[in-house]
This record gives C-alpha cells, structure tokens and sequence, in this order.
C-alpha cells in the first residue's frame, strides 16, 4: 500500500506489529498525515483488496 500523501510505501507487516485495525486512524511512519485503511473482501480486484486514504479533520 502507499500513502496517498507521500507516495512511501505502508507495508501490511507494519500495521499488524503496531496493532492497527482497519478502519482505524494512523500516522504514516514517514509523513505522519493521519491515514486509515479498509480491506474490500470479495472484489474484482481479488480475495482481499486494501484501500489507504486520508482522513479529513
């Protein structure tokens, strides 16, 4: 996944050692605009789709 924002890539590795659930709010590790990701299951796209946007304050 990358950050809308930064363009750096957010591995899945490092969400799960921070605890981050989807849905959740979180910093980007490199630019730390506050970012959320969800998970489309089911897709087109394959079993798992992941999705990263910015969350507006």
């Amino acid at each position: 996944m990358k950050c809308p924002t930064c363009e750096k890539t957010i591995e899945f590795d490092w969400l799960e050692t921070e605890c981050i659930e989807p849905n959740e709010e979180f910093n980007c590790s490199h630019c730390a605009e506050v970012l959320r990701y969800e998970i489309d299951e089911g897709t087109y796209l394959g079993a798992q789709h992941f999705t990263v946007e910015v969350v507006d304050e």
